[in-house]
């Protein structure tokens, strides 16, 4: 709902709190009593946007303050729903939360705990703070003085803190699995070119985790998402021999850089020595996820491909996936290599990391 171009000079003129310098007011400022002479000064001139609402939710008077920061004239809002400054799509639930509130108003923040978004005329939206004081007029109605605080800097300044916190967070976790990566590497590679092959092709896999995340603004990323990250390197015809199936479930940066990194080794396992090595050849990827038990559990699965023979000695893969990866899910997995194909299976508590979308 707009504003509109009524005015309201009758709620003007009984109400105790007005425009000090109003024409229209019924009494001049030498013959207001001092207590009402006090408090109409005060609201006026307040650095903060005020707003007095009757028991309907109609807005009654908005000092000087609320006008240049809602952009409106006093006389479009006066007489209007104190709704015309809410977003659009919270109106019809704030309008509920007003009429719970004005069955027993009392002095207190209004939704305390949660981000309230004040709507300007130009159609911005702030975030701001709002303090609730109901006051009785003079004709034994209850209204409520509404204290606006603009919160939105402060909000900002937050946000951007948080934001360096976790890039520090983020470049010290990357330091770590490179490192770790590195450490690994050099106890399984031959040479120094086997060991900068590996490790630029496990740089590359942690670099397609991360571009999941930067499209998910760094936020949890979809467990979909960063299987096929995983596995992009795979020519359209591998790509059909894969079959990708799970529930719309996202896992926040720390877990999914390490899936992302398991999916790699078995990826890569398979196409030069499982399922993906041959035409016939199939992975079924499955995941899932159980409430009740508070369980997500991975699959990796392959078969109609050669026979499948256990390494002669363990390599960086298989530490990846038996222990690094379980590790940092705080879980357990189970690698088979047996003649029918690889399977992998990564169980772990939801706690960590797992979101449902």
């Amino acid at each position: 709902m707009k504003p509109g171009s009524d005015g309201a000079s009758s709620n003007e003129r009984d109400a105790p709190l007005g425009d000090a310098c109003d024409a229209a007011s019924s009494k001049s400022l030498p013959d207001l009593e001092p207590t009402q002479f006090v408090a109409r000064t005060l609201f006026e001139h307040s650095p903060v946007p005020m707003i007095m609402v009757d028991a309907a939710g109609a807005i009654e008077h908005i000092n000087k303050a609320s006008e240049e920061f809602f952009g409106y004239p006093k006389k479009l809002l006066i007489g209007q729903p104190v709704e015309a400054l809410v977003p659009s799509d919270k109106r019809l639930h704030h309008e509920q939360l007003r009429q719970d509130y004005m069955a027993h108003p009392v002095s207190r923040p209004m939704a305390e705990g949660r981000r309230l978004v004040a709507c300007k005329k130009d159609g911005t939206e702030v975030t701001v703070h709002i303090a609730m004081n109901p006051v009785v007029l003079e004709t034994s109605e209850v209204a409520v003085i509404l204290t606006v605080i603009d919160i939105s800097a402060r909000e900002l300044a937050e946000r951007t803190e948080f934001f360096v916190k976790e890039l520090t967070h983020r470049a010290r976790n990357v330091f770590a699995i490179i490192c770790a990566i590195s450490r690994q590497l050099g106890k399984h590679s031959d040479s120094v070119s086997n060991f900068q092959d590996a490790l630029e092709d496990r740089l590359e896999a942690l670099s397609a985790s991360y571009r999941v995340f930067e499209k998910e603004r760094w936020q949890a990323a979809p467990v979909r998402d960063l299987v096929q990250s995983q596995i992009a390197f795979l020519t359209t015809e591998g790509m059909s021999q894969i079959d990708i199936q799970g529930p719309e479930i996202c896992l926040e940066p720390a877990p999914a850089e390490y899936l992302g990194m398991a999916v790699h080794e078995l990826a890569t396992n398979a196409v030069k020595h499982g399922a993906l090595s041959v035409p016939t050849g199939i992975v079924d990827v499955r995941w899932s996820f159980d409430p009740r038990a508070q369980l997500f559990e991975f699959q990796w699965t392959e078969r109609n491909g050669p026979a499948a023979q256990p390494p002669e000695r363990q390599g960086f893969g298989s530490v990846i996936l038996k222990s690094i990866v379980p590790a940092a899910f705080g879980g357990t997995a189970d690698l088979i290599v047996a003649p029918k194909g690889v399977s992998w299976t990564l169980k772990a508590p939801l706690a960590t990391g797992v979101i449902q979308k």
